[in-house]
């Protein structure tokens, strides 16, 4: 058995956190093929849903030897910042490899740099095969992944929009309405002029739910799909982030919204309504921030901050 190695390091003005938040983000697949549209045509994930044991089917441009694999993450280390990635079907391993796996390490190289170690091992079973699988294995595609994070880390931009509505109402009424099952037919309801339609693809209401939202004729974006990714009772949090389309899809690389109600006393506390975004430049950022608002999540804030007080007077 031969076994090879090639690797690359790229030193980075940049922190070891910054750079890992990337690498080991579930976001990074479509991200990376965003910021490396002519190395890599398309990723899918396949299984999983970032962390270890996803399965992703990596495709790339016509012409490409391999054309198209499957690997599957074996590794996500946060103490290390170490990530590996194995070949599980396809590509090298037809060519006649027995093992293929990429890792990534991000090393702290002081306060606010760091150093990107890319690798790639692999083994044959001989030298014939070596010989003919050699020339098709380069580190050049992790070398030009490493830069295009790097870079995006570097230049990227980061935008929060906030609004605060306070309630003469307990916490836990307001957060009751935020946090049911039922909440996006009633918000519907509430602001039909707001919200067209949103449909729940996948779910209960609870974390992992997908809805797909779609607003009046002419909004942009006209439509997204979202995914509550935080349901917190005891902070009374909600986190729920666009997941396909909408400002994704007009250069955003990351779009959140959330709701934290806080408690200001037994009878009263505050709707903090936040967007967070991130845009990979101030070109990008000039393009998509006319069209981002914090007013369809006040008006929700308001809307349900009403509904709340009238069911208590019904009561």
């Amino acid at each position: 058995m031969i076994r090879k190695e090639l690797k690359h390091e790229l030193p980075v003005a940049a922190s070891a956190n910054d750079i890992w938040g990337v690498y080991s983000s579930p976001d990074l697949p479509k991200l990376i093929v965003k910021l490396l549209p002519s190395v890599f045509e398309n990723i899918e994930i396949v299984e999983g849903d970032g962390g270890v044991g996803t399965v992703l089917r990596l495709t790339y441009p016509p012409g490409s030897v391999p054309l198209t694999y499957k690997e599957k993450f074996v590794t996500i280390d946060n103490e290390k910042r170490l990530k590996e990635v194995k070949q599980i079907e396809g590509g090298y391993l037809d060519m006649g490899c027995t093992f293929y796996m990429d890792s990534f390490h991000i090393l702290e190289n002081g306060c606010d740099a760091c150093i990107i170690v890319s690798k790639t091992d692999y083994e044959v079973p001989n030298e014939e095969i070596a010989s003919k699988v050699e020339p098709f294995i380069s580190i050049d595609s992790l070398a030009s992944m490493a830069t295009a994070i790097s870079n995006y880390v570097l230049n990227r931009v980061r935008k929060v929009l906030k609004n605060k509505l306070e309630v003469a109402a307990p916490a836990k009424d307001i957060w009751a309405v935020y946090s049911s099952p039922d909440l996006p037919k009633l918000i519907v309801q509430l602001l039909p002029g707001v919200f067209e339609k949103i449909e729940i693809l996948q779910g209960d209401g609870g974390v992992g739910t997908v809805l797909r939202l779609t607003f009046p004729p002419g909004s942009i974006p006209l439509t997204y799909k979202e995914k509550f990714v935080t349901i917190d009772n005891r902070r009374r949090l909600k986190e729920v982030k666009q997941i396909e389309g909408g400002y994704l899809d007009m250069g955003c690389t990351f779009y959140m919204d959330s709701f934290h109600i806080k408690e200001k006393c037994s009878k009263s506390c505050v709707i903090v309504s936040k967007i967070e975004y991130e845009v990979p430049n101030k070109d990008v950022l000039s393009k998509v921030e006319p069209y981002i608002s914090i007013d369809s999540l006040a008006k929700m804030a308001t809307a349900i901050s009403k509904y709340v007080l009238q069911q208590k007077k019904k009561a």
